[in-house]
């Protein structure tokens, strides 16, 4: 009698699967073939290629030069981050040039935290990962434009350390720095004759907007830096609108372990190694819909990225393909967060767990101590 056997082959290069030789193509170690014994496979050579370094920013020149102009005029400098997804957007070459000025931190989307959450233990968090990226600043405040929170003491910190200097509002493309601004002009009272007016920065094609605070002193908004290691740089429009949520997430709880793992629409995918079951509370938009699932898990989420739900999976990412590869090893105790920067956090209790996440190439994925303590 015949016997008909499906040859597996690597998803991302097409070549046999083997076990065999190490040195030769389609190589795949034996114990993943056998975990995964139907699951869209990668040969050991293809998964290693996929499992990049963190994605990072990188200036260009013009604003480079921008910050090199602010270090000259030794002015005040309002750092503006995105609470709700800030880690591994503060770009090296940003936090090098404004090493020893006068630095205001903002963190700012107060509102999408959850209202159960201290500010002092935000605020903790904040400068934690403030000194992890090198950048000391003189205070850190948390605001809402949505919520007018915290906006008179920005006012009251701006004015208490301006000394006649320029300030300038620096930060990311989404971090809210416009919103910022107007919100600080509603009680804005212009006592010079110079008026509001769009400004071209020297040596640069940027433009931001130059606004008079004294006779020989201004504030300007910088032009955001690109997020280009974030889903909010990389999506198209009408997803970011989903994955950008309108107001406090709430914990959404689910259990993984290595026979049950976890999609994010089609934007990330959580498989669990190790044995053991993990609760995982994700803090992500209610837009986004998140599943659970048994069994040959990789061909469940191929399946939603190639059905190509709008609201929740990219064009651009449609296979297993346009995805980087990360094994997060987790050895530390306690509270853990991991992180797809512009996505939002999956909160969890390390435990030396194993997880393998899929995220779209080119996206920063992190892990570190929880931001929030809440996690029963």
């Amino acid at each position: 009698m015949s016997v008909l056997k499906k040859v597996k082959r690597c998803s991302h290069c097409g070549a046999i699967l083997q076990t065999e030789d190490q040195t030769k193509d389609g190589y795949i170690t034996s114990v993943i073939l056998k975990k995964y014994p139907d699951g869209v496979l990668l040969c050991d050579k293809c998964f290693n290629e996929e499992k990049k370094e963190d994605s990072i920013i990188v200036l260009n020149d013009e604003y480079k030069s921008i910050l090199e102009t602010i270090k000259k005029d030794n002015a005040l400098v309002v750092y503006v981050i995105d609470l709700f997804s800030f880690e591994g957007v503060f770009p090296s070459e940003a936090t090098n040039l404004l090493s020893g000025l006068d630095v205001i931190a903002v963190a700012n989307k107060r509102d999408l935290m959850p209202k159960t959450v201290d500010d002092y233990e935000l605020i903790s968090y904040v400068n934690h990962r403030l000194r992890m990226s090198n950048l000391k600043v003189k205070d850190v405040l948390l605001t809402s434009t949505n919520a007018n929170y915290h906006i008179d003491e920005l006012r009251k910190l701006i004015r208490d350390n301006v000394d006649g200097r320029d300030v300038y509002f620096v930060g990311s493309s989404t971090s809210g720095k416009s919103a910022l601004i107007s919100e600080i002009l509603k009680n804005f009272e212009n006592k010079t004759n110079k008026f509001i007016v769009t400004y071209t920065f020297p040596n640069t094609t940027l433009r931001g907007f130059q606004i008079p605070i004294g006779e020989n002193n201004y504030i300007y908004e910088v032009p955001g830096f690109p997020i280009t290691n974030s889903l909010l740089g990389l999506l198209e429009k009408p997803i970011v609108n989903y994955i950008v949520p309108k107001k406090a997430v709430e914990d959404r709880k689910y259990i993984i372990s290595d026979k049950i793992s976890l999609a994010i629409g089609g934007l990330a995918f959580i498989m669990q190694l190790t044995e053991e079951k993990t609760v995982l509370h994700c803090y992500i938009s209610p837009k986004i819909n998140i599943k659970t699932r048994r069994g040959d898990s990789l061909k469940f989420f191929n399946g939603i990225l190639e059905k190509g739900d709008q609201t929740n999976t990219s064009y651009k990412f449609r296979n297993l393909s346009d995805f980087d590869i990360y094994d997060f090893e987790i050895t530390e105790k306690g509270e853990r967060d991991i992180g797809v920067l512009g996505l939002g956090r999956i909160q969890f209790k390390g435990n030396n767990q194993k997880f393998r996440i899929f995220v779209p190439k080119g996206v920063y994925v992190y892990t570190t101590r929880a931001k929030l303590k809440n996690v029963k």
